[in-house]
């Protein structure tokens, strides 16, 4: 958990304001910080699971979600604690130098060793002399005879707070938004309560990418993709999103397929609302631009439309990225079967051909781990959320 920085504001729904707004500049540490005093006064003036607490738990668990990705280096190059591929290369050419430097000094190194064997020696036999005082610290008490002791169970106490991370935290908050969402859209009905409903539905989503249960990712997003469809217009940006956000989790799975369906779903979608944008009669009619021309004093048709033309590139390169997996997906599965008729006798029946075409298809999804994980990587979690913006 990061630390909590001090929030000046009292009100909850202040505070929840200034947490959305370090979230919108990408200030997870701050962001979480400042959600969770908002999460806490809330549950503390309406209880756990009140209406009221529902938007600040959604939003906390999106600050918590970035905060996971930050620290486990998924965002970028400059974010600590990122894993350079370049520096990892560094690291294991040092490596093997260093394996290498011990091999060439291994007769130096085995005459320190048989001092150091020495050494400690005498000092297990002085401590075992009858009457020596010398023992080391912490090691003289056993858990529970002494105020050392009540330490160690302090310590493994804070220590299992300390094992829910970030991820498992963001994961607990969204599902308790869920819950309280779910009920106040079957009670109501209302559009802003499944709105929030289908971000949540999304963010879960999100979530279980990051823990690489894909089919689950998959599962979360298409709840988010309904919804949505039921809200919005059919070029709307948060359903081109969605659906990229879909296709990703099954690249991920390695189920090629469906991952080109949802790419090309989302570049569909955006070229249809490049059209839209194109069209004066339409874009004066169009909700979705009053709403960005009012929410964003920046906004202009223009920049959307070449923020679209700029995402549709990048779509366009995952797609072709999918068929080139998939073909060599199968590839491989007809290497593999030539490979056992080749090996089986000479006179094969009916039922060991279907015995071999059942043999499961190669899993390549390393492939795609390995490029989404690296610098370049970052353009799909980015591309996803520019979709949106």
């Amino acid at each position: 958990m990061a630390d909590i920085p001090e929030v000046t504001t009292s009100s909850p729904s202040e505070m929840l304001a200034a947490g959305r707004r370090h979230l919108a500049v990408r200030d997870f540490s701050a962001a979480a910080g400042t959600l969770a005093k908002a999460c806490e006064a809330l549950a503390k003036e309406h209880g756990d699971t009140a209406d009221q607490c529902a938007e600040a738990y959604l939003w906390y668990g999106k600050a918590l979600l970035g905060l996971s990705r930050e620290e486990s280096g998924v965002l970028g190059d400059g974010v600590a604690g990122n894993g350079n591929p370049e520096e990892e290369d560094d690291n294991e050419e040092g490596a093997d130098n260093g394996e290498e430097e011990q091999n060439g000094e291994g007769e130096q190194n085995g005459e320190n060793n048989d001092e150091v064997e020495k050494i400690e020696a005498e000092s297990t036999t002085k401590e075992e002399e009858p009457g020596s005082s010398t023992v080391a610290e912490g090691d003289g008490d056993e858990p529970g005879t002494s105020n050392n002791g009540e330490a160690n169970e302090e310590s493994e106490a804070d220590d299992n707070e300390d094992d829910v991370d970030n991820l498992q935290l963001a994961w607990e908050m969204l599902d308790l938004a869920r819950s309280i969402l779910s009920r106040r859209a079957e009670e109501d009905g209302g559009t802003p309560a499944r709105a929030l409903l289908a971000d949540v539905h999304l963010a879960l989503g999100e979530v279980a990418l990051e823990s690489e249960t894909y089919d689950k990712a998959v599962i979360d997003m298409q709840s988010c993709l309904e919804l949505q469809k039921e809200l919005y217009c059919r070029d709307d940006r948060r359903i081109a999103e969605t659906h990229y956000q879909i296709g990703l989790a099954n690249s991920l799975a390695s189920n090629f397929e469906d991952a080109i369906t949802h790419f090309k779903n989302a570049a569909n979608i955006l070229e249809t609302r490049i059209k839209t944008l194109e069209n004066p009669a339409a874009v004066t009619e169009d909700a979705t631009v009053k709403k960005f021309a009012t929410a964003d004093p920046f906004y202009s048709v223009e920049g959307e439309i070449k923020e679209l033309k700029e995402l549709l590139p990048e779509i366009q390169e995952k797609i072709q990225d999918m068929m080139d997996y998939k073909a060599e997906t199968i590839k491989r599965v007809r290497e593999t079967l030539c490979s056992a008729n080749g090996e089986g006798s000479s006179h094969t029946n009916g039922a060991g051909s279907s015995t071999s075409a059942a043999k499961p298809a190669a899993d390549i999804s390393h492939l795609i781990k390995r490029k989404r994980k690296s610098s370049e990587g970052d353009a799909e979690s980015s591309a996803a959320k520019r979709i949106n913006t």
